[in-house]
């Protein structure tokens, strides 16, 4: 028997949900709230008595997470600026919420029902790491994770701008602890850096780790510079473009990871120098290919002999040569752009600053993965990395 409560809001049980559930008419329609205790069940119904005081919007009670996830998929992941990878992992990721959520009711959905979803999709071996081309039998690590939260909160961000729900319970979920934790990446000591510049320094790539060195670029963003984005005279090097090999050919695009990604950073010497070398090395390599020399990529900085677009393995390959000669093992092009943060941050260079370096968006990433943006451009690296590898016999 219904138990009257508060005007026209009505309280009982419902033994095959196995849960109190709250009834409320609005606009002649019947919304109902769960809850496991009538005291939850209450506090449900006043926050929708409020929204229909202040003029909130009561969205449809019946709209499932599966739908929402369709909708937003559909409407707002296309429009948002970031990189066609980015965009892939979170189409991924609605994936697993949708694999987990699907049938729940947004308007009903708690952090209980989200917390439960993330400890299943951590306790299932490769289920969704394999989505992604995991190996073997290891577990979804902490930082996916994390990812798919944050699509989560997005998509029901999304939500509570249309009245769907009252609250983001995203954003009040906690992660299992269990979770494997991705290994923190290494970074060059200062000492270390020497060392790879000494062995560098008649490389034909040398002004590719530089740059990445000292101005923390991605190998994606370093390889797709072109020398429109390299003002010798200004002394600003302007990060813009990524370079991605797709379905057998490649592909310079202006989507970046992020939009504060696009940025303009004022060169350190070392920087500088070492791009005009590569400006003299280029004009050289391009009169020694003669009729080879390919004229689709001639505005790119960092080309094969012939002029070509350089392939991510073959920078990965000739990096690696260069590090385990040098006597420092075994390293990857991405670890220059944790030097660059380590390097910087050790100098006493503001965190806000490191970030701005790195192209991140707020300092969270920079103090998590690696240790807004200045106009018209940051030289946040300029005078430290001028002082601490000044001393280079290249600069």
């Amino acid at each position: 028997m219904p138990t009257r409560t508060r005007g026209d809001g009505s309280i009982y049980w419902d033994a095959s949900k196995n849960r109190f559930v709250g009834a409320l008419v609005v606009d002649g329609k019947r919304r109902k709230v769960l809850g496991t205790t009538k005291k939850d069940v209450r506090a449900r119904l006043d926050v929708m008595r409020r929204d229909i005081a202040d003029g909130r919007t009561i969205g449809d009670g019946n709209t499932t997470v599966g739908a929402l996830l369709e909708r937003w998929k559909a409407k707002v992941l296309p429009g948002l600026d970031i990189a066609e990878q980015t965009r892939s992992t979170y189409g991924w990721s609605v994936d697993v919420i949708a694999t987990e959520l699907a049938s729940k009711r947004v308007r009903t959905l708690t952090p209980d029902d989200v917390e439960e979803a993330f400890e299943r999709i951590a306790a299932t071996p490769t289920r969704y790491a394999l989505t992604r081309g995991g190996k073997g039998s290891q577990m979804i690590s902490r930082a996916s994770l994390v990812k798919i939260r944050s699509v989560l909160g997005q998509v029901l961000d999304y939500a509570e701008r249309r009245g769907l729900v009252n609250r983001n319970v995203a954003r009040a979920a906690i992660l299992p602890a269990p979770a494997r934790r991705a290994q923190a990446g290494r970074a060059l000591t200062t000492d270390q850096a020497r060392t790879l510049l000494e062995e560098a320094k008649n490389d034909r790539l040398y002004a590719l780790w530089v740059v990445q060195l000292m101005l923390g670029v991605r190998p994606g963003e370093a390889i797709a510079l072109t020398w429109d984005d390299v003002d010798l005279k200004g002394n600003v090097l302007h990060v813009r473009r990524n370079l991605r090999f797709e379905h057998g050919r490649f592909v310079l695009g202006d989507e970046l990871k992020t939009a504060k990604s696009r940025r303009s950073l004022t060169m350190p010497n070392p920087v500088l120098r070492a791009f005009r070398d590569r400006q003299i090395e280029q004009r050289e390599e391009r009169l020694a290919a003669g009729p080879l020399w390919s004229t689709e990529w001639s505005a790119l900085v960092f080309t094969t002999l012939v002029g070509t677009p350089l392939h991510a393995s073959n920078v990965r390959r000739q990096f690696t040569a260069i590090t385990e000669r040098s006597g420092l093992g075994r390293w990857h092009p991405h670890e220059l752009r944790h030097s660059a943060a380590s390097i910087l941050s050790a100098a006493g260079v503001p965190l806000e600053r490191v970030a701005d370096v790195l192209g991140h968006d707020g300092t969270r990433m920079t103090a998590l993965v690696y240790r807004h943006a200045l106009s018209p451009s940051v030289d946040a690296a300029q005078e430290t990395m001028g002082k601490v590898f000044g001393v280079d016999s290249r600069v």
